[in-house]
C-alpha cells in the first residue's frame, strides 16, 4: 500500500459507506483482539471503550487532504493489518471527508473528545490529559491509565472530596478508590470521595454515566441522583439524570440494583430499565440496553425520538446551540450513526426522514419543520 488513493478509489469505497456498514467496519478497524490497531509507540496498549476516540483524534491527525488524493502520515499510523481492517480505516477516511452535510449548511462541527476536569477538595483544579485512555484514583496518588501521575495533586492523609467534570464535547472514563470503572458522557458530573472510608462508598451524579461496580457485599455502592438513589452490590449500569430530560433513567445490563425515591423502592433485572416519574414513582419497563448504551459504544441510536430529545443529545456531545425556529417538526426519529462523525453527518441522517430541516451558522444549528 502506497498510503494515498485516487478519488475514483475514495468514489469506490462511499458505496461501501451508503451500504450501511460504516460502524461495523469502523469498530473493526479500531480494535483487533481487543488491542488498538492505532497507537502511540510509547504508550501501553489501551483496552477501554474510550480507547476508540482517542484513536480517533490520533487518526485524524495523521492525515493530510489534497485535492487528488488523501495522504497518510508514515509514522503515525500502523499499516501491518488485514486488508479488511485497512480497508476499514480508509472507509472511516473517507467518510470523515466526504460525506454530504446539510446543503443549508456553511461549516461544519466535529466530533466531541475526551477531557474533563478534576476539582480538588480545596477548590484547584486540573485539566484531566485528553489524550490519556483514563484516570485511576488511588489512596497514593492520582495516575492516568498508562501509569503516569497527573500533574498537580498533592496526597492528603484524610480523605476529601473530588468532583470529575465534562464540559459539553468531551467524555471521560474514571477509575474509583476502590476499582469501580466510571465513564463521564458529555456536560456531566461525579462527585466522590478520595478514599472510601464509611460502611457505604456513597457517588453523586448530575448528567450521565455507566458504572462498572467493584463487588464489595461488605460495602454497598450508592449513586445518588436528583430524586433517587441507587444501591448496588456489584453490578453494571447506566444512569441519565440529566437536569434539561423529563425524567430520570437507570438501566442494567447485568446484576441487580435497587432503586429508592422517597418511600418507593424497586428492583432492577437485567434488560430493565427504571425510570422515575413526577412524584417520586419509579416505573419498570423491559428495553434493548443497546439504546441505553449508545453513547458509551461511540454511536447515536434513535429510536422513535422526538426532534428535542435528538437534539439535547447532539448539543451535549458537539457542544453547540440549538434554535428552533417556526413549529417544532412532528416526525419520529430513528437510526444509527457513529458519535466520531461530524454533526453535518448525523443532521443529514435526520433530514432523510423528511421531517425536519437544519442550518448551520457557526455553533448554531437551526432547526425547522
Amino acid at each position: 500500500m502506497d498510503k494515498q488513493c485516487s478519488r475514483a478509489e475514495l468514489d469506490q469505497v462511499m458505496h461501501i459507506i451508503e451500504a450501511g456498514t460504516f460502524l461495523e467496519e469502523w469498530d473493526y478497524a479500531l480494535t483487533k483482539d481487543g488491542n488498538m490497531i492505532l497507537e502511540d509507540e510509547n504508550e501501553p496498549a489501551m483496552s477501554d471503550d474510550l480507547a476508540q476516540l482517542i484513536a480517533h483524534d490520533r487518526l485524524m491527525n495523521a492525515v493530510s487532504f489534497d485535492h487528488k488524493t488523501v495522504l497518510l502520515k508514515k509514522h503515525r499510523i500502523n499499516w501491518k493489518l488485514p486488508s479488511a481492517a485497512a480497508a476499514a480505516v480508509l472507509v472511516l477516511l473517507t467518510g470523515w471527508w466526504l460525506f454530504k452535510t446539510p446543503v443549508t449548511s456553511n461549516s461544519d462541527i466535529p466530533p466531541g473528545t475526551s477531557g474533563a476536569t478534576l476539582v480538588l477538595g480545596n477548590g484547584k483544579r486540573i485539566t484531566l490529559n485528553g489524550s490519556k485512555s483514563g484516570m485511576v484514583v488511588t489512596s497514593k496518588n492520582l495516575r492516568y491509565n498508562d501509569g503516569t501521575e497527573v500533574e498537580g495533586p498533592s496526597t492528603s492523609s484524610d480523605s476529601e472530596l473530588y468532583s470529575a467534570i465534562t464540559a459539553a464535547g468531551n467524555m471521560y472514563m474514571l477509575t474509583l478508590p476502590d476499582g469501580t470503572q466510571v465513564w463521564l458522557n458529555a456536560a456531566s458530573q461525579l462527585d466522590f470521595p478520595s478514599r472510601f472510608e464509611d460502611s457505604s462508598r456513597v457517588v453523586s451524579l448530575t448528567g450521565e454515566a455507566f458504572f462498572k461496580v467493584a463487588k464489595d457485599k461488605q460495602h454497598p455502592f450508592i449513586v445518588k441522583t436528583k430524586g433517587q438513589q441507587v444501591k448496588v452490590l456489584g453490578t453494571q449500569f447506566n444512569i441519565n439524570s440529566y437536569s434539561d430530560e423529563q425524567a430520570t433513567t437507570t438501566t442494567l445490563t447485568e446484576g441487580s440494583v435497587e432503586i429508592t425515591s422517597g418511600k418507593n423502592k424497586k428492583i432492577l433485572k437485567p434488560g430493565q430499565q427504571g425510570v422515575l416519574e413526577s412524584g417520586g414513582a419509579i416505573a419498570i419497563t423491559e428495553i434493548d440496553t443497546a439504546l441505553a448504551m449508545a453513547w458509551k459504544n461511540n454511536k447515536f441510536i434513535f429510536e422513535n425520538n422526538n426532534i428535542q430529545s435528538v437534539m439535547r443529545m447532539v448539543q451535549r456531545w458537539y457542544n453547540v446551540e440549538v434554535i428552533y425556529t417556526g413549529p417544532l417538526p412532528d416526525a419520529a426519529f430513528g437510526g444509527k450513526v457513529s458519535r466520531f462523525s461530524n454533526v453535518g453527518s448525523v443532521l443529514r441522517m435526520l433530514e432523510t426522514t423528511g421531517g425536519a430541516h437544519f442550518r448551520i451558522e457557526g455553533r448554531k444549528i437551526y432547526v425547522s419543520k
